[in-house]
């Protein structure tokens, strides 16, 4: 048998696993992308955010182009639209990558307007000179049996006005109640069986379901 070292050279570490909680990270970017379902061939447009997590690499999440601006009536009040989401989510990556740029939106010195793409776009070159920037990021047990960044971060006050409910980027981030007892939950539930994962699809098909749900109560902070 003759032996052939090169294979071993170009030998890559596993993908390690990626726990739930507050990581220390650095920024990478943000780009515009499409995910295309397997299962149903439906392409979805997405705002991709990059960071380097410390101790664990490369980590991509797409928030997706939100369908609705539609603010529904709750028990508790009115409840944040898919669209507000989506714009607190770009606030707290344009605040954690250099907060003068908020500043600068809020004083009409910078517009961000137009289309998804448009936007995303923008964003991206606004915060690119600040690729390489210390953040933290938040990560919650979902149920597909990983962790992610939550995507209910919007919240509506009584006022009336767009609030925030918990930051997912940014500086000295802190949980809330109701995040600490989703991971507490994650910890006792039973392990998610891979075995069931047969592909891709399968997990895309998760978070398919997890965005069209529209309780988004365990993210409200009360």
């Amino acid at each position: 048998m003759k032996y052939d070292f090169g294979s071993a050279v170009k030998a890559k570490t596993g993908g390690s696993f990626l726990s739930a909680g507050i990581k220390d990270a650095t920024f990478k970017g943000v780009d515009f992308t499409q995910v295309t379902s397997q299962k149903t061939g439906d392409t979805y447009n997405t705002l991709s955010l990059k960071v380097d997590i410390d101790g664990y690499g490369e980590y991509v999440q797409n928030f997706f182009e939100p369908q609705s601006d539609e603010r529904q009536e709750m028990q508790w009040g009115l409840s944040a639209s898919p669209l507000d989401h989506f714009l607190i989510i770009v606030r707290e990556i344009l605040e954690a990558v250099n907060p003068q740029i908020i500043d600068d939106i809020d004083k009409g010195k910078v517009k961000l307007t137009g289309t998804f793409k448009q936007i995303v776009n923008t964003v991206k070159t606004l915060t690119s000179p600040f690729i390489g920037t210390p953040v933290q990021i938040k990560l919650i047990p979902q149920n597909n049996g990983f962790a992610a960044m939550p995507s209910f971060v919007a919240r509506i006050t009584k006022s009336g006005d767009l609030g925030i409910s918990t930051w997912i980027i940014g500086h000295d981030l802190t949980m809330t109640p109701q995040e600490l007892k989703k991971i507490e939950a994650a910890k006792e539930a039973a392990p998610t069986n891979m075995a069931t994962k047969a592909n891709v699809s399968d997990v895309l098909s998760d978070m398919e379901n997890n965005l069209e749900s529209e309780d988004d109560s365990d993210d409200l902070p009360f």
